[in-house]
């Protein structure tokens, strides 16, 4: 048993069942579940921030398990509710974790749209789902919840400051509530709920604490793993360079790797590019959210049992998805924020002090923005040490709407009241915006006043609940994600009728289609179903390669990282003079991020001839050459954005129910959500400066 053998031999003591159950095959315990353990047996509200692989899933459990579900007792409530980001993961962990629970004499149940095990009328003890499966259970079956004991939040940085994270405020809340209603009805012994959040290192975690657990003490575990980079420069048009690279793979002792791609698209490209040149044979995997769910568990479970293989993956494969030890990630392009990449890395090398990590980039852009992430200060909560202001109380707006829909479907009188609502959201929302919000609605005829202060559901509402269940439904009653409006076509083998996957009509336009890098033929197709049929010898690369090769949208944060790695200080904006096609005139580098770098476009505008660029948070193009630096009231700002809040609404991610709030608070939403003080802070830094003539060509290859 490592470290201080005393301390562990103490807390092992107070873990008599869980101990054997959870933490004993790894033969002692981790120093976050040293330092977060005694806390969680003591009853405290908890925020554990830990690096990855450090444990965290067993220091919440374990210790949750023992005070909330005692062996030899009869249990017919739901103790312990587990809420991940992903559906992905909440299958991960029923799977990790049932062994365990199954010794314990637990029940475990996983709910979510992809894998349901949840039986309403006989409740596990331990529930594992999603925020937007919690609230379906909210509205469902409310009185399941009335003895529940404790919640985990896992991945809790993923949620917070989305519009996720704003529904599960209110979520929390309405759990609260329904605590507080048994035990005052005698239902429940008392209304005692113990929250712990689990999360990577995350910026200000008092403030994040108090948001969603309330008083909370915060556990932080520095460090992180050494990595070994590998930078790579990787043709746009094919995949050359990598297939060059893999084969060199097993000649340096390694046997699997993890491919993070940024698009469906390119998941697709190169992997068919890969399976036709593979040096792992057929173990070549695919894994992405439009593919079936059956199948994604599959390919999971093939890829983790292996002893050898490759797996192309978008996002889906960032969290904690047990999918075995990796001995590499291979990064294709940049992610679009450095809480990204520091998932993405550290799947490599779990069971090792150090992670390696291949980042192959196509642009001058994605060799910067990888040196930048990769000499990024890990948990800094700001890219260049700029104080970030603090949060706005309040919750995106159009939360709200989603809530009221959810909160009648809850009620046994299928209705809301103003007064309960402003109750439910003190201090996110006013009173007088949930009345503007109820009154829209109604107009929409969303919702219908039955009698004064009184609203119950609309046509319009009914008719959003009943088309759940068709073939092209709308927004969820019961999240808050932002989909694509885009028609996806169901993919069928045409062989044994099975879904493969969801396709949009970008799928269409490949003159080569695959499918988990395999080339499919079409079969047959309507508006709906595409039926497939496999290519003998298929797996070819496909045309098209390079028009699928997109950078992810440029954040401040991100954006701000780069002028360090090219020298300059960190408040300095460049001004370099041009004469190329685009005629005579200056690039301004600001670093503001896309989002910023719009702005500053559009208000240069009332001042200057000023033109949009292809690298928009990166620079404009001017006319004439810019003397001092732009400065804009925060009213002038106010109304700028005002008027051109359509513009900022999809840029924001405000939410799927923001075009139903009434127009004044829809303006205000992306007032709040743009940060004005945030804004001028950034434009404030810069300074107007001339640099060398090499960093000046380095500053114009950025714009390709």
């Amino acid at each position: 048993m490592k470290g201080n053998l005393p301390e562990q031999l103490a807390l092992m003591a107070r873990l008599p069942r869980t101990w054997p159950a959870f933490i004993a095959r790894y033969g002692s315990f981790t120093p976050t579940q040293l330092a977060a353990i005694p806390a969680l047996l003591d009853g405290q509200n908890s925020l554990i921030s830990a690096a990855t692989a450090s444990g965290k899933t067993e220091a919440a459990l374990a210790p949750l398990i023992e005070r909330h579900c005692p062996a030899k007792r009869q249990r017919n409530h739901l103790a312990i509710l587990y809420l991940t980001p992903t559906r992905a993961l909440a299958s991960d962990l029923h799977t990790r974790l049932a062994h365990a629970c199954e010794t314990l004499d637990l029940r475990l149940a996983v709910k979510t749209s992809d894998r349901n095990s949840f039986r309403a009328a006989r409740p596990p003890d331990i529930l594992i789902t999603t925020p937007e499966s919690c609230d379906s259970l909210l509205a469902s079956h409310p009185r399941l919840l009335a003895n529940l004991r404790a919640i985990i939040i896992d991945e809790l940085h993923l949620l917070d400051g989305t519009p996720r994270g704003d529904q599960l405020q209110i979520v929390l809340r309405r759990i609260r509530r329904i605590r507080e209603y048994a035990a005052a009805n005698g239902d429940a012994p008392d209304a005692t709920l113990q929250l712990v959040a689990l999360s990577a290192t995350i910026g200000a975690p008092a403030a994040t604490a108090a948001r969603y657990l309330g008083s909370a003490v915060v556990i932080t575990l520095p460090g992180q793993r050494a990595s070994a980079a590998e930078r790579i420069a990787l043709s746009p048009i094919s995949a050359e360079q990598l297939i060059s690279y893999l084969k060199r793979f097993q000649s340096r002792g390694w046997r699997k790797a993890l491919v993070f791609c940024n698009s469906r698209i390119e998941v697709e490209s190169y992997a068919a590019a890969v399976r036709a040149n593979s040096p792992f044979g057929e173990h070549v995997f695919v894994h992405y959210s439009n593919i079936d769910a059956r199948r994604r568990r599959e390919i999971e479970q093939q890829f983790s049992s292996g002893t050898v293989g490759i797996c192309f993956s978008t996002s889906t494969l960032e969290l904690g998805i047990d999918i075995g030890d990796i001995d590499l990630t291979i990064l294709i392009g940049p992610p679009g924020s450095s809480a990204s990449f520091s998932q993405r890395i550290g799947r490599a090398g779990r069971r090792s002090d150090t992670t390696r990590v291949a980042c192959f980039y196509r642009t001058e852009l994605e060799q910067l923005l990888f040196e930048a992430l990769l000499a990024e200060e890990p948990g800094r909560s700001d890219a260049q040490g700029i104080s970030a202001l603090q949060q706005s109380p309040h919750i995106r707006p159009a939360v709200a709407i989603q809530q009221i829909f959810s909160l009648i479907k809850q009620s046994p009188i299928a209705a809301v009241r103003l007064p309960e609502l402003a109750s439910l959201f003190s201090g996110l929302l006013e009173r007088d915006d949930l009345a503007a919000i109820l009154g829209e609605l109604e107009q929409r005829e969303y919702l219908q006043a039955v009698r004064s202060g009184e609203w119950r559901a609309g046509a319009a509402l009914n008719a959003l609940i009943d088309s759940q269940a068709s073939s092209r439904p709308g927004p969820s009653i019961h999240t808050n994600i932002q989909t694509s409006s885009a028609h996806l076509y169901d993919i069928r083998d045409q062989s044994t009728g099975q879904t493969i996957a969801r396709v949009d009509s970008l799928w269409l336009q490949q003159e080569s289609a695959t499918i988990e890098g395999r080339s499919v033929r079409v079969e047959w197709a309507d508006g709906e179903v595409i039926l497939v049929r496999s290519q003998p010898g298929g797996g070819e690369q496909p045309a098209a390669f390079l028009s699928h090769s997109a950078r992810q949208p440029l954040s401040y944060a991100l954006a701000r990282l780069l002028p360090a790695q090219l020298g300059l200080g960190t408040e300095a904006a460049p001004l370099i003079p041009i004469m190329d096609g685009d005629g005579n005139g200056w690039r301004w580098f600001h670093w503001l991020g896309d989002v910023y770098g719009q702005a500053a476009l559009d208000l240069l505008r009332y001042r200057l001839l000023v033109n949009e660029t292809n690298q928009i948070g990166l620079f404009l193009h001017l006319a004439e050459e810019l003397r001092e630096l732009p400065s804009w009231s925060d009213m002038q700002i106010q109304v700028y954005l005002q008027d051109t809040f359509r513009l900022y609404e999809p840029l924001l991610d405000l939410g799927p129910f923001q075009n139903l709030l009434p127009l004044r608070i829809r303006q205000r939403a992306v007032v709040e959500q743009f940060a004005i003080a945030r804004f001028q802070a950034a434009i404030a830094r810069l300074q107007i400066v001339q640099v060398p003539e090499e960093v000046a060509q380095n500053l114009v290859d950025l714009g390709g």
